[in-house]
């Protein structure tokens, strides 16, 4: 829901001639439903509401929305004659088929559905003419047929068979009426009668468009004869007046108790006892002034105009200036201003029109751009090729190249505190003292010869701006300032001081950088600057190539160098009355006189600003969100946008309500978790996103108001990205399950096959255990138990036969040396695969050769073995071994 930010209302200065005011049209070619407007109302929203013969329309300053209350396929939407806020705040309006009530609730986001229809009779009962909410909360209904009110949600007659045109209400709570019949006023349900007033002013009973009772009680009349108002009970007659005057048809008094009235010739502001015209010749059909101080007029025909303050008046050839192009204008101490003009001479204002001084006053070149005042009241005065001029008492006496001038294309004159001159020429620097002139060039120091800009400050010291950089003297030499970003032939620079003495250096190009010390520290490098001034109350003002600006001095210094915080300003340019956005280029381009008026010599004319009246806005700006699209689908934005899965294409199209300056709000947004820095709009106020994550996110928008003033915090608009399944927080949890439950079936998968590899691998291992176990038994045990015979053989022989008892005790102890490697191989083959002892071939040859050796050892003859193995020898089982 928007709520209007409440601010003191300003109305057109009745102080202006009516025909100043600025007045800008909208037509249907701007978006208005049609060109017949018929009423216009403003509710608590800030939002505007236009009647038109073609329906109702929304206007927010910018744009506007034609509110389809009957559905957007139902034709005829019925001419809208009359709109009036309820107190709940709800909007009726007065249609040609009915009346139609919108709640509040519909006002932000217009919803159909809210909508109510009311009729309180058939046929021409039905034609609404006009509303009005009495100060009880009753709703005074005029139709075509009578005047009813509209109490417990139903309708009551109050005056039949009568066309009524207008409703008021007096300051006792008396209903004002004009009805076809003439004037009626109505006390409850008893009608006051008013004998001899239509005789008192000249016309006939039923010559009567208008009674109204303004603020101060006097009762005004709107006739077919004329204006005339009653007051203490004394008829008094706007002139023309009679049957050869102008008809009046309504008088209407804005919120600061300004008196309107259209006649038949235009509407006119009433002014003491005369009508000044504001807007002649244009048919009228209603008028209102909104909380911002504009008056919106509707018209038959012509569309909606809107007239507004000019804050800015312009001086031009037509007021007395010699041509539209004023190069350069100063304030003197005597508070009279000069201005000096591109080939025009040398103009002084004299606060209704201008003389100016040419050659024949003896300014031998008229091409002024540069002025300043010195210290005895003298005016020095630099020409563009005529070198410098000191102007008193009438007279001009000239100071060119000739003289000793740097250059007789003279850019800036600065009057020093020991009432020197320092003269910036194309040439290079002059210094001239007591007549005489010390020159400076890069061979002193300087950046370049081509010299814009020179400046003392507070302390005394001389900075110089030239095309190539900003100098400061020290001593008599020059040395650069230094900068980060290269400056090749600026447009323009200059130099200037807040009011804490803060020195800045502004250049056109690259905006405006703060010197501190010698460096040259960024401000701000967006905004085209060309001269820097400052007010009494310690505002900062700028001119520049696009506009006027002004810096509070406190937001000016608070946001240097911080780039995520906008910098405040407020801008002034064609909207509010320059005829030209550029200023010019000359020394001093700007001066604040002493009665606070701001002076700006721009290249369309002499621009004048009255800083003491020109008001300040501080309201937070109405920010919305307008509408969204998303894919090829546009709607209301709502509440919130949800978005379906896999939507690759959003638009938000966001707006504010400023029925004033639409044009100064600036915004920038940014969307959380998307948007990395807050991102400036263009033009069409409308952020597109191409992919938005998974989830919920917040769109920020922030704007400043008319007058530059950010609301930092801005509005926030919920955006939640749906998911496809698969992008869910469940499916994540049951992908995770399966995924643990995958790996823990793998894994016990894994133990299982490990377990029966390490039992397989015992059983092996024991196999070979019982194996080895068994080859001992067969071999080891067996020869050992064969050794007992030879033993006992030996045993025989001794000790007769002692040689060879010799020879069987080697032998035998061979066999045990045989037996024991036999048992050591069987052991070591503890991890060997033991294809050779399983194969039955080799078993039996090796069993063969050990028989043969024994046979050898004890009768010494040998009996010849061999083994011979034809097909695949079958493997020999151990484990059935006896």
């Amino acid at each position: 829901m928007l709520t209007l930010a409440t601010k003191s209302a300003r109305a057109v200065d009745p102080k202006q001639p009516a025909t100043s005011y600025l007045r800008n049209t909208f037509s249907v070619e701007d978006g208005l439903s049609s060109n017949v407007v018929n009423a216009i109302l403003q509710t608590r929203n800030g939002f505007l509401w236009i009647g038109t013969d073609a329906g109702l329309n929304r206007f927010n300053g910018r744009h506007f929305t034609p509110i389809y209350f009957r559905g957007s396929k139902s034709t005829p939407q019925g001419i809208v004659r009359t709109l009036t806020e309820g107190p709940d705040g709800d909007l009726w309006i007065g249609t040609s088929a009915g009346l139609v009530r919108i709640s509040r609730l519909a006002l932000d986001q217009f919803d159909r559905s809210l909508s109510v229809f009311y009729h309180p009779g058939a046929g021409i009962s039905d034609e609404i003419t006009c509303l009005h909410f009495g100060r009880d909360g009753v709703l005074w209904v005029g139709t075509g047929e009578g005047i009813y009110s509209f109490v417990g949600n139903r309708f009551e007659i109050a005056i039949p068979n009568a066309s009524i045109s207008r409703i008021e209400e007096s300051a006792h709570g008396h209903m004002l009426i004009v009805s076809g019949q003439g004037f009626i006023e109505l006390d409850g349900t008893r009608v006051v009668e008013h004998p001899g007033l239509s005789d008192q002013l000249g016309i006939r009973p039923d010559a009567f468009f208008h009674v109204f009772e303004d603020g101060e009680g006097a009762v005004w009349f709107c006739t077919s004869a004329g204006l005339a108002r009653r007051i203490n009970g004394s008829i008094e007659r706007f002139q023309p007046y009679g049957t050869g005057g102008q008809g009046a048809y309504r008088v209407y008094e804005d919120p600061q108790g300004n008196l309107w009235v259209w006649l038949s010739t235009g509407i006119f502001r009433v002014s003491r006892t005369r009508l000044e015209p504001l807007a002649p010749n244009i048919p009228i059909r209603t008028a209102i002034a909104d909380r911002e101080g504009n008056l919106w007029i509707g018209t038959n025909g012509e569309g909606l105009m809107r007239f507004k303050d000019r804050p800015i008046r312009m001086f031009t050839k037509a007021d007395g200036l010699p041509n539209n192009i004023p190069m350069t204008v100063l304030s003197k101490s005597d508070g009279s201003l000069w201005v000096g003009n591109n080939c025009g001479g040398l103009s002084v204002f004299n606060g209704e029109g201008f003389k100016t001084y040419n050659e024949k006053d003896g300014l031998a070149n008229s091409c002024v751009w540069a002025l300043a005042e010195g210290k005895r009241g003298e005016l020095w005065v630099g020409t563009w090729g005529g070198g410098l001029f000191r102007f008193a008492d009438g007279h001009f006496a000239q100071f060119g190249s000739r003289q000793g001038l740097a250059g007789d294309v003279v850019r800036a004159i600065t009057t020093a505190s020991d009432a020197s001159l320092w003269i910036a020429t194309e040439g290079g620097l002059s210094h001239m003292m007591n007549g005489q002139f010390r020159n400076y060039t890069t061979t002193d120091g300087l950046s370049s010869n081509r010299v814009v800009s020179v400046y003392q400050d507070r302390r005394s010291t001389i900075w110089v701006g030239t095309s190539r950089g900003v100098n400061r003297m020290a001593g008599d030499r020059f040395t650069p300032v230094l900068s980060s970003h290269e400056i090749f032939d600026p447009r323009y620079i200059s130099l200037g001081e807040d009011s804490s003495g803060d020195l800045y250096a502004l250049s056109a190009p690259k905006g405006i950088d703060r010197i501190v010390g010698n460096q040259l520290l960024e401000v701000n490098h967006d905004l085209d600057l060309l001269s820097m001034a400052t007010s009494q109350r310690g505002e900062l003002w700028f001119t520049g190539g696009s506009g006027i600006f002004r810096f509070s001095s406190a937001a000016f210094r608070q946001n240097q160098g911080v780039q995520e915080t906008p910098l405040d300003y407020a801008w002034f340019g064609r909207t509010d009355g320059m005829a030209s956005m550029q200023c010019s280029i000359g020394t001093p381009n700007m001066a604040i006189a002493a009665d606070g008026k701001l002076w700006v010599a721009t290249v369309q004319g002499l621009a004048l600003l009255d800083l003491q009246h020109l008001p300040f806005n501080s309201a937070k700006p109405l920010i919305y969100v307008d509408e969204v699209t998303v894919g090829r689908e546009r709607h209301p934005a709502g509440r919130e946008l949800v978005l379906p899965p896999g939507t690759h294409h959003v638009e938000l199209r966001f707006d504010s309500i400023s029925l004033a300056w639409p044009e100064k709000i600036r915004f920038q947004y940014r969307m959380d978790d998307v948007d990395p820095v807050w991102l400036s709009a263009d033009n069409s106020l409308t952020a597109v996103y191409t992919t938005i994550p998974v989830g919920r996110h917040v769109f920020r928008i922030r704007a400043c108001n008319s007058d530059g003033v950010w609301d930092r915090s801005g509005i926030s608009f919920p955006v939640t990205q749906k998911p496809y399944f698969y992008q869910t927080g469940w499916f994540r949890l049951v992908a995770v399950i399966a995924f643990v439950a995958t790996l823990t079936g793998g894994y016990r998968l894994r133990l299982r096959q490990i377990h029966a590899q390490m039992n397989a691998r015992l059983d092996e291992r024991v196999t070979e255990r019982m194996r080895i176990a068994r080859d001992l038994h067969d071999t080891l045990l067996q020869s050992f138990h064969g050794l007992l015979p030879r033993f006992q053989a030996v045993q025989n022989l001794l000790p007769g036969r002692i040689a060879e008892a010799q020879q069987v005790l080697e032998a035998a102890v061979d066999d045990a040396a045989q037996a024991i490697t036999e048992a050591r191989d069987a052991v070591q083959d503890l991890r060997s695969s033991t294809t050779v002892t399983n194969d039955l071939a080799k078993a039996i040859e090796v069993l063969g050769k050990e028989l043969r050796a024994h046979q050898t050892s004890a009768d010494g003859d040998a009996t010849d073995f061999s083994v011979q193995a034809e097909g695949i020898p079958p493997g020999l089982c151990m484990e059935r071994r006896v």
